[in-house]
C-alpha cells in the first residue's frame, strides 16, 4: 500500500523538520526566519501525514472526526508560522500573540486522542505514539512556567518520527483472495 509508505515518510519528515526548526532556534544564533521556514515545512509535512492517515483510520466515526480536527489544527499551525515569518520580516521580532499556535495544537491534541486507537490494527503497539505526542503537547502548552515547553515539543516531534517509522516498518496486509469481477 503506497499510501502507507507516503504517510510514514511524511510523518517522519514532519517530526524531523519540526525538531530541526525548534532545535536550531534554541541552539544557533542565526536568523529566526530560517527556523520558521523549516518549521513551516514540518507543519506542511504533518498535514500530509495526517491527510494520509485519514485512509488508515477513517473506519470509525471517532477516527474520522479526529483526523478532521487534527487537519484543521495543522492548518492553524501553518498560519501561525506564516504569521511569525511576516512579523519577523516586518518588525524583526517574533510576535507576542501565540493564539494560532495554541488553537492549532489544541485541535491536534484532541484529534490525536480521537484517532489513535484506530491505528492499533495498522501499527500494533505503536498506536500509542499519538498518545505520547499528546503528553508532549500537554507539557508544551500547559507547563511552560516550569520550563517544559521545549521538552514537550521535542516529545511531540519524536512521537511523529516514531509513528512514521512504524508505518514504514509494518508489513503490508496480504491481498485478499477474492474472485475477479466478471469471472
Amino acid at each position: 500500500m503506497a499510501s502507507r509508505k507516503r504517510t510514514g515518510v511524511a510523518a517522519s519528515l514532519a517530526g524531523a523538520l519540526l525538531f530541526v526548526g525548534q532545535g536550531g532556534e534554541l541552539v544557533f544564533d542565526t536568523p529566526e526566519a530560517l527556523w520558521a521556514t523549516i518549521g513551516l515545512g514540518g507543519f506542511v509535512a504533518l498535514a500530509f501525514a495526517v491527510w494520509g492517515l485519514r485512509q488508515l483510520v477513517g473506519t470509525t466515526r471517532m477516527g474520522r472526526i479526529g483526523i478532521r480536527m487534527a487537519l484543521v489544527g495543522v492548518g492553524f499551525l501553518c498560519l501561525f508560522v506564516v504569521h511569525v515569518a511576516v512579523e519577523l520580516l516586518r518588525t524583526g521580532d517574533v510576535p507576542e500573540n501565540f493564539i494560532l499556535f495554541l488553537i492549532g495544537f489544541l485541535l491536534v491534541l484532541v484529534g490525536q486522542l480521537l484517532f489513535a486507537r484506530d491505528l492499533r490494527p495498522i501499527v500494533g503497539r505503536a498506536w500509542l505514539l499519538p498518545i505520547v505526542a499528546v503528553a508532549g503537547l500537554v507539557m508544551a502548552l500547559f507547563l511552560n512556567a516550569v520550563g517544559l515547553h521545549d521538552i514537550g515539543l521535542f516529545v511531540f516531534e519524536g512521537a511523529w518520527v516514531g509513528l512514521g517509522i512504524a508505518l514504514l516498518r509494518r508489513p503490508e496486509p496480504a491481498p485478499s483472495a477474492e474472485a475477479p469481477v466478471g469471472a
